[in-house]
């Protein structure tokens, strides 16, 4: 399932990300912003609900599609929705969106193992309270 809510924190923290590291890494900034927006959504998401690994990369797909779409359409209205650029940025958009959807799934992924190594991982923490308190509860009544 999905996590609409960390999707759209995802893509935003992308977006400004985005905009600070293009400035100082150029093009290299923009995979790296969307890596990042990618690995904060799988981490939020993760919290809430157990993922697997493909829910995670596709978690992290989704904020790339959504980082480039919204760039490229960024890009047009700051030309002045000129034909010219138009057919320029079609290309572009071939060419970044599947760069970013790479890098989102990477992302992804990577945000997934850091949130089990770290314990963030939402359902184990409340299944093992759930099991102390059993196990508590057992050897009181023994």
């Amino acid at each position: 399932m999905i996590s609409q809510k960390s999707v759209l924190i995802g893509t935003l923290v992308s977006l400004i990300l985005l905009a600070l590291f293009s400035l100082g890494l150029g093009l290299l900034g923009f995979y790296v912003a969307v890596f990042i927006g990618a690995l904060i959504t799988t981490y939020l998401a993760s919290g809430k609900e157990q993922l697997k690994v493909i829910e995670s990369g596709l978690h992290g797909i989704i904020v790339g599609i959504f980082t480039g779409v919204i760039y490229i359409l960024f890009l047009y209205a700051y030309s002045g929705f000129s034909k010219i650029v138009a057919g320029i940025l079609i290309y572009a958009a071939l060419v970044l969106i599947g760069g970013f959807i790479i890098v989102g799934a990477l992302g992804g992924i990577i945000g997934l193992l850091i949130s089990v190594k770290t314990g963030h991982m939402g359902i184990y923490e409340r299944e093992i309270e759930e099991s102390k308190e059993e196990i508590e509860s057992s050897e009181k009544n023994d």
